[in-house]
């Protein structure tokens, strides 16, 4: 069965096959901001831009950590290899190592378990208040209500969205916390949880199409991103409370971001019991990978953050639809599937 909380099967006359069509019923996604002082990209022409680095330059308020050729001085270069021995301790030292969801393991067992029943799932759900929020909230969405009484039990909302669905609801609740951080640097937690919703959205679609690829990895992967993200912050913003003499390189904050964040994420899935698979996903996202054939489900993480770049950017007034999709397309991403995809995220979150 394909996810139903974000993906949803739709019978057409097209053989039946999956016509996504994303929502995000019951989890907030905050409503933007006027962009801070972040101009809007200009349209595509040539080489394609770093959608990734305009969204850190709109979670970091300061459009000088979207410049690419900025290059930082001497004392910066000495705070960034500090923070890159950091970088290195997650996973194995608690300081910067996000403590394990208690539910996750749960999850997880009845991830490859195609027979787990809705009653064990529920009972997931059941053991968090919020949880049974978010899944009434988004049974009682015009994506699932199917009559005027509205739904108000558990068992009702879960066959309502099924296996699939409950798994991304799940997920999604438990990663949320983890990137509900704000710094001095600007609303960042905010940007990011929001770009790994639209992400997780994006990837768990692209990975629905494939049969090497699991949507449920997929998703989760894109939301691990979104934490290794903020990880990453948080390691800079303690670098620059030790200076306090010097003033944060917006450039080579985003730099760093762009860099670690992948294989920061990596050392946490690592932490939390995730495969190796699931692990070179992660890393294949780095700006500082090595150039190789990635794998199926790295491939949908990719489409996953360049998709949930683009309307990010679209929600924030940074970038206009058809732009935005030129930029997909210069970023090796084209077709009928990647047509459909971007339409139904235009539809639900940038002209809902």
């Amino acid at each position: 069965m394909r996810s139903l909380l974000f993906w949803r099967r739709k019978d057409s006359g097209s053989g039946g096959s999956p016509a996504p069509a994303p929502v995000i019923a019951a989890l907030a996604v905050p409503q933007p901001a006027a962009a801070p002082e972040v101009e809007e990209a200009p349209a595509p022409a040539g080489k394609p831009l770093s959608l990734q680095r305009l969204v850190y330059a709109l979670a970091l308020g300061d459009a000088r950590a979207a410049d690419m050729d900025a290059r930082p001085d001497a004392a910066h270069v000495q705070l960034m290899l500090e923070a890159s021995r950091q970088f290195a301790r997650v996973g194995s030292e608690t300081r910067y190592t996000p403590q394990r969801p208690s539910l996750l393991p749960q999850l997880l067992e009845l991830m490859n378990d195609e027979d787990a029943s809705l009653k064990a799932l529920s009972r997931i759900v059941a053991q968090d208040p919020q949880l049974t929020g978010d899944l009434l909230r988004s049974a009682n969405s015009p994506m699932y209500r199917v009559s005027p009484q509205p739904v108000e039990s558990v068992e009702r909302a879960t066959a309502l969205l099924g296996t699939q669905g409950i798994r991304m609801l799940i997920a999604s609740r438990l990663v949320q916390p983890m990137t509900a951080v704000s710094g001095q640097l600007g609303s960042f937690g905010e940007v990011i949880w929001e770009h790994s919703l639209y992400s997780a959205s994006a990837a768990e679609a692209w990975a629905a199409r494939s049969q090497d690829s699991d949507p449920f990895a997929a998703h989760l992967l894109a939301l691990l991103h979104g934490v290794g993200t903020v990880t990453v912050n948080r390691v800079l913003l303690d670098q620059y409370a030790d200076r306090p003499g010097l003033q944060p390189d917006m450039a080579a904050i985003a730099g760093a971001l762009h860099a670690n964040s992948a294989v920061v994420a990596a050392r946490i899935a690592g932490s939390w019991g995730l495969s190796d698979r699931t692990r070179q996903a992660l890393e294949a996202q780095s700006s500082a990978a090595p150039v190789a054939e990635p794998s199926s489900l790295a491939r949908a993480v990719q489409f996953g953050l360049l998709t949930g770049a683009a309307t990010t950017l679209c929600r924030h007034g940074l970038l206009t639809e058809e732009p935005a999709r030129q930029q997909i397309i210069a970023n090796g991403f084209d077709g009928a599937p990647v047509a459909r995809i971007w339409d139904r995220l235009v539809r639900a979150y940038i002209r809902p």
